[in-house]
């Protein structure tokens, strides 16, 4: 969630607040993929968290078993 507010603060400052000319970037256009870019980056985190959890065991006879869950958390606020 840190790296999305992140995002959204640099593509502010690059869409609203810097006046740089150049003319193979718009700064503009830059700043606010950055800002949607952020807010994906925040809702998709809020969705959904999904966690993997994969267990190894060891019979005594020496054959491996791997077993794996899959764990998925919804947030409702």
């Amino acid at each position: 969630m840190a790296a999305g507010i992140v995002l959204i603060i640099i593509g502010a400052v690059f869409a609203f607040a810097l006046k740089a000319e150049s003319s193979w970037l718009d700064t503009r256009a830059l700043g606010l993929i950055l800002v949607l870019g952020g807010v994906a980056f925040i809702w998709r985190s809020q969705v959904r968290k999904r966690q993997v959890v994969t267990r190894e065991t060891e019979s005594a006879n020496g054959d491996v078993q791997t077993e794996t869950t899959d764990v998925v958390e919804r947030r409702v606020e």
